[in-house]
């Protein structure tokens, strides 16, 4: 007896391929969003960890590192054109082995200036930029003699470091370029240079400083681009996204696909995903590396706190040396005084000569006038008595004169010795200024 094969009917197939026509779509949507999701959290890890080794490496380093050539994660700071601006993540130098960090470009803020350190804005080196503010000290040191100081101190100036203005030498003339640490001033006698010690993370700091003040990307500088606007950045790590979403057959899209040394330029971080663009983009400018690194408390207090301070002992030193030389002139008065003395002694003594003369002169009279000119003779004496009086007085005067010279000339030492402190002072600050920039501090 055959029995009936019933098989599903052209209806049923229908609905069915009509059910996973809608689901598979929707299927393959939600896997897409899925996948998406989970190598843009892969990438984005992957670009936080490599931006705080950056981070780190720059604290460590005084620099950012040079983009590497290749995947093999190695810096190289020349493409044979020039300088490497862009190429691949240094992950070998910045010690994050992983398959999502050989993936990631990588693009430094490079503008030199071979010139002068103080303008150089290069990130990838570690260069000494920073030359602390000072001010001028008396050279050759004042000497404390008994007289006035030959060599007094100069007026307090100082001449700004930044932008390549000239900075005068400490305790000499004004040079006719910047002095940089560590070549310090050799007239000085610090213990300056140290090499190898003088670039700190101060002189990047300097370096992204400047570099802050150039919003809009100078041509052939790093920058972000957004709406056409190109804006300079410190650094910036792109990652390719899940897809080639502009399918010209590169991993990255966009601007992250063509920037190189030359034209240095990625897209934003802002830049929406679109269906030609999927690329995850993280970037710093110089202005967030500067608040980040406190660069503004650090060059507050280098750039200034030991020229304050030595300003201070300088404006000290001058007032401490004019009052020094007006208690010199207190010795002087003290040793006129002392003459006078002497001189009043000499005419006291004179008087009591001229008293017994006219006692002599008044007695031979007397014997001549039969007394009639007896009452010169009292008068001669009292005369006597007045100018020994005068006499006694002037050589009071004498010993209270020389006391006071005594101790004008103490007063005048302790100042004089105060002085020479304090142009001590002031010459030290300097030298601690000096040495601070120059180990390393």
């Amino acid at each position: 007896m055959k029995r009936k094969v019933r098989g599903f009917t052209l209806v049923e197939l229908s609905v069915v391929l009509l059910a996973l026509g809608i689901i598979l779509p929707a299927a393959v949507i939600l896997w897409q969003l899925a996948e998406r999701q989970r190598v843009t959290s892969v990438q984005i890890t992957a670009q936080q960890q490599a931006r705080d080794a950056l981070v780190g490496f720059l604290h460590a380093n005084y620099r950012l590192p040079c983009p590497a050539a290749d995947a093999n994660g190695v810096e190289a700071c020349s493409d044979g054109a020039g300088l490497r601006q862009v190429g691949f993540l240094p992950w070998r130098a910045l010690g994050i082995p992983s398959l999502e960090a050989k993936a990631l470009r990588y693009g430094v803020y490079r503008r030199p200036n071979a010139a002068t350190a103080q303008l150089d804005q290069d990130l990838a080196v570690a260069r000494d930029r920073m030359n602390p503010l000072r001010i001028r000290t008396p050279k050759p040191r004042p000497q404390n003699a008994d007289g006035p100081n030959a060599t007094a101190p100069p007026i307090p100036q100082s001449t700004a470091v930044l932008l390549g203005a000239t900075q005068p030498a400490t305790q000499s003339a004004p040079p006719a370029a910047p002095i940089f640490n560590p070549l310090c001033d050799a007239a000085n006698g610090p213990p300056c240079p140290l090499a190898g010690k003088s670039t700190t993370l101060v002189d990047a700091c300097l370096a992204l400083n400047l570099g802050s003040v150039v919003i809009p990307a100078p041509a052939g500088g790093l920058a972000t681009t957004l709406g056409g606007v190109r804006r300079s950045v410190a650094f910036v790590i792109a990652a390719p996204g899940m897809l080639d979403a502009n399918g010209d057959g590169q991993s990255f899209d966009g601007a992250n696909a063509t920037a190189t040394s030359a034209a240095p330029t990625f897209e934003a971080p802002a830049t929406r995903v679109t269906n030609t663009y999927d690329d995850i983009v993280m970037a710093a400018s110089h202005a967030e590396l500067f608040a980040e690194l406190h660069c503004g408390a650090a060059l507050s207090a280098i750039s200034h706190a030991h020229f304050n301070a030595a300003m201070g002992a300088f404006v000290i030193e001058r007032s401490l040396y004019d009052y020094r030389d007006q208690l010199f002139i207190s010795v002087k008065l003290a040793e006129a005084d002392v003459a006078a003395a002497a001189a009043g002694i000499a005419g006291a003594a004179a008087g009591v000569l001229d008293a017994a003369k006219e006692m002599v002169s008044a007695v031979g009279d007397t014997t001549y006038s039969a007394g009639v000119r007896s009452a010169q003779i009292g008068l001669a004496a009292g005369g006597i008595v007045a100018a020994g009086i005068s006499v006694g007085l002037a050589a009071f005067a004498q010993v209270d004169a020389i006391a006071s010279l005594a101790e004008a000339k103490e007063v005048h030492k302790d100042f004089a010795e105060r002085t020479t402190a304090m142009t001590d002072l002031s010459i030290s600050i300097n030298n601690n200024t000096l040495t601070a920039d120059a180990i390393g501090h």
